[in-house]
């Protein structure tokens, strides 16, 4: 660039694709890595995994999150998560229209297949990646996403996979169960004593911040070493729908998002984080949605492992695109 001068590049630091990959991404699939290997080589028991997953997803996780929106500056819901939640919803109902009339299938699986193409693993990777890259004040927009992540994106397909079965269950019993495993998740949960926490405006106890502080730390790390213990098995009868709905979430998706971020006027930290949670790969929950309604099992297991696999590329690049 003309004119530029070295203070210039010790003032606005340009991140190279190497150094982002081996000081943010990497480090975050080696511990993938390193849950698989020691589960297959045994180091570590299916029980015991389970133990930690569960540490995790009922403790660690939800202290984090608490402790992070609780002590918040005021936070930008309705853009930040606005903008992501209706890229999100344009993409599912391409994916429909795609799963309709290229892939042929029928509408409950291309729900499942557009579950697969939106449905990013937020808290698995979404958490470790956006803090090692963007620290504590990304995460509290991370926290925006995923306050409303859930909530939405599971009851829109299953309303759909609901209305291709015929209406077997009624749509309210549909919803109550949705809601219902919504509201006991820990995770959502912490979410909202957060924000009635922050509404009542009490300061935090010294001890308490001490103990979500500690709880916090152990979350990311072992919650990647737990996701590669845990990531489904793949099947490789299904390329020409795993191939595509790994496109759409890996490259369609962040598009769509910042696109629809830019035109609400999202700019700068807030930007990145909601662009980068778009890019997520597809999260477990996806294969969990497909397995309660045996549809399309085999396909939403290899979407999540290849693209879990595959945006150890795509996040590198975005994280080199995105501002700092």
């Amino acid at each position: 660039m003309p004119g530029r001068t070295r203070a210039d590049d010790r003032r606005y630091p340009v991140r190279r694709p190497m150094s982002i990959l081996f000081g943010i991404v990497a480090p975050v699939f080696i511990l993938i890595g390193l849950g698989a290997a020691s589960l297959r080589l045994r180091i570590v028991d299916a029980a015991a995994m389970r133990g930690m997953t569960d540490f995790v997803f009922y403790i660690a996780f939800p202290a984090l999150l608490f402790g992070s929106v609780a002590e918040a500056p005021p936070l930008r819901l309705a853009d930040v998560a606005g903008s992501f939640l209706v890229g999100a919803a344009i993409l599912f109902f391409l994916a429909l229209l795609l799963g309709r009339l290229v892939l042929k299938v029928s509408l409950a699986q291309a729900s499942v297949f557009g579950m697969n193409s939106i449905f990013g693993n937020t808290v698995m990777v979404g958490i470790p990646i956006v803090s090692a890259a963007y620290g504590r004040d990304g995460l509290v927009t991370l926290m925006a996403i995923i306050a409303f992540h859930s909530v939405v994106l599971i009851p829109l397909a299953t309303i759909f996979i609901e209305a291709d079965r015929g209406g077997r269950g009624s749509i309210l019993i549909m919803l109550r169960s949705t809601f219902t495993g919504i509201i006991r998740n820990p995770i959502v949960m912490s979410l909202v004593f957060a924000f009635a926490w922050r509404l009542v405006g009490v300061p935090m106890p010294a001890a308490l911040h001490r103990v979500l502080d500690l709880l916090a730390a152990a979350g990311p790390p072992l919650a990647l070493f737990c996701l590669g213990g845990t990531l489904p098995r793949p099947s490789w009868s299904d390329l020409r729908e795993v191939s595509l709905a790994v496109l759409l979430k890996l490259v369609a998706m962040p598009a769509i998002v910042a696109v629809v971020a830019h035109l609400v006027g999202v700019t700068g930290l807030a930007f990145a984080v909601t662009v980068l949670t778009a890019a997520l790969p597809t999260g477990a929950n996806a294969f969990l949605l497909a397995r309660r309604f045996e549809t399309m099992m085999e396909a939403s297991a290899s979407t999540v492992v290849i693209a879990t696999a595959l945006s150890m590329v795509t996040l590198t690049l975005l994280l080199g695109w995105l501002p700092r």
